[in-house]
């Protein structure tokens, strides 16, 4: 209980109305400026996990951070199944919640679903570095994986750029196919359902890598010279080929296949940690 009475809950469906996508661009690269500033404290150890995988499958990540300049502090915690083959992390199922406090008196301030802000802020955190690293006018998007994710980037993406051709693919074909006829409609440009991962990256300017697959997905030598790919997984590209990539050093990570860089403002630390990813 805090001085005044209580504590603010902000269900799920109420989070939709608060957060919208320009908005989770500008707050991360705030946040990202305030990391470069040194304003944020870490947790430390980074983060606290349980996973419980015999008969269970079962899995909690704590993570907390103080922005001082904000001022608040919070603690963002998750539980979610996984058992190699069905993972609920991004999914309404599982349990998210992120547990603000005044950083001066330790009162508590709200206690928010997370679901919305997940799902926005790890697509902005990644597609946000476009800014200074993607082609100055991408025509052609790739989509590898149409889920959460896939989704939320596609939403950022088309904020910044007004692109010619979207092309998707997935694991089942009425996934893709129902994914290009919503967005077909939608954005009024085609969005083409591909079979393959490499209908989706060859040719492409921006790829965006958004699966859940335990298996490498993506390869170098599909990218065309100049063009984006982002990495919102650990295995979306394949490590043989980063050698020949000029990176930006981020989780989610995006990379530039061989050819000239545009500027990149230094003076930003674009780290997906300073969004708690």
């Amino acid at each position: 209980m805090t001085s005044t009475g209580g504590v603010l809950f902000v269900p799920y469906q109420e989070t939709l109305g608060l957060l919208g996508v320009e908005d989770a661009l500008r707050v991360c690269e705030e946040v990202y400026a305030m990391h470069a500033r040194g304003s944020i404290v870490w947790a430390s150890p980074a983060s606290f996990k349980l996973d419980v995988a015999e008969g269970f499958n079962n899995h909690w990540h704590v993570k907390a951070a103080l922005l001082k300049e904000v001022p608040t502090t919070g603690v963002r915690l998750y539980n979610y199944y996984d058992d190699g083959t069905r993972n609920t992390i991004g999914e309404l199922g599982c349990t998210r919640y992120i547990v603000l406090s005044d950083p001066h008196s330790g009162e508590p301030v709200a206690i928010v679903d997370e679901h919305w802000s997940y799902a926005i802020r790890s697509a902005a955190a990644a597609t946000l570095a476009c800014k200074w690293l993607a082609p100055r006018s991408p025509k052609v998007l790739g989509l590898v994986g149409v889920g959460t994710m896939g989704t939320n980037s596609l939403r950022c993406l088309c904020t910044m750029y007004n692109f010619a051709e979207i092309r998707c693919t997935s694991r089942r074909p009425e996934t893709r196919a129902a994914f290009a006829r919503k967005w077909s409609q939608a954005l009024a440009i085609p969005v083409v359902p591909k079979e393959t991962v490499e209908d989706v990256v060859r040719g492409a300017d921006i790829v965006v890598g958004g699966t859940t697959s335990g298996e490498i997905v993506s390869r170098e030598f599909w990218l065309k010279p100049g063009s984006t790919f982002i990495s919102l997984a650990r295995r979306e590209l394949d490590p043989a080929g980063w050698s020949k990539m000029a990176w930006h050093s981020s989780t989610p990570m995006v990379a530039r296949s061989a050819g000239a860089i545009g500027p990149f403002c230094s003076h930003r630390s674009l780290s997906a940690r300073a969004t708690w990813k």
